[in-house]
């Protein structure tokens, strides 16, 4: 006779049937968003068209996850079309004290809902002046590698398919962004800290807050690591490719 299961076992197999049964985890979802971005080409395109654009093929993220990733901060809705809506978030950047540059460094991300599911990232237009279409897709494909730790809760990924003119350097970066909430100096280079905060209160009267942290090299002044902490995931890309400081 063979060995009886654990009640462990049994416990997690009817939480996964009970998960799959309720219309799928959430986790699975962001999971085999992860899947899909090892095979890029095949599940993603990207366009440089009024912002950059990062197309889903085959969109599994919900409306709801959505929502929850921003924690529930109400986004402003578009209706496209009788199955299309745009949700855009506008995230106000944060100074330490009194504003002190000129120009508006807000930023206004899109996300588009195809039946309800994820179908399209947008992207600030201002961010093509540095960031092509091309560089888009390298990035966002060396996320379906990324080693993902679950008990640090982080997931990072190394981007090395960019050539060293393709990686972004300081001077960019400021004018993309602007100046930094605060600048640290770490050896080798120095970390930029950028802050904003969701224009619209939570359900509860809460702002949001997101971090931004940028890794530069004090040589060379390219972009080394970016690190964003989003909900309880610390997610972070190394651009330390083979060659990025010739």
């Amino acid at each position: 006779m063979g060995k009886l299961p654990s009640r462990r076992k049994i416990l997690i197999s009817f939480l996964l049937i009970l998960c799959l049964g309720a219309g799928g985890c959430r986790l699975f979802r962001f999971l085999e968003v992860k899947r899909q971005l090892g095979n890029f080409t095949e599940n993603f395109s990207v366009s440089d068209h009024d912002g950059l654009r990062l197309t889903f093929k085959k969109p599994v993220l919900l409306a709801g996850d959505m929502a929850w990733l921003m924690v529930y901060s109400p986004p402003v809705k578009t209706r496209v079309s009788q199955d299309t809506e745009l949700w855009t978030y506008h995230l106000v950047k944060k100074y330490p004290g009194r504003k002190s540059e000129g120009g508006n460094f807000d930023l206004d991300m899109g996300m588009k809902l195809c039946q309800e599911k994820l179908c399209e990232i947008i992207f600030p237009e201002r961010f093509t002046k540095y960031i092509s279409k091309e560089v888009l897709g390298k990035v966002m494909g060396s996320v379906g590698g990324a080693e993902v730790k679950k008990l640090d809760k982080t997931s990072t990924a190394a981007v090395r398919s960019l050539e060293p003119k393709e990686i972004p350097n300081l001077s960019e970066v400021i004018e993309i962004l602007g100046r930094p909430y605060a600048k640290l100096n770490e050896e080798g280079g120095s970390v930029f800290v950028y802050k904003y905060r969701l224009r619209e209160k939570t359900p509860e009267g809460k702002y949001i807050v997101f971090r931004l942290l940028l890794n530069f090299d004090e040589k060379t002044e390219k972009l080394k690591k970016l690190v964003l902490p989003l909900r309880s995931v610390r997610l972070a890309m190394n651009f330390e490719s083979d060659g990025a400081g010739r």
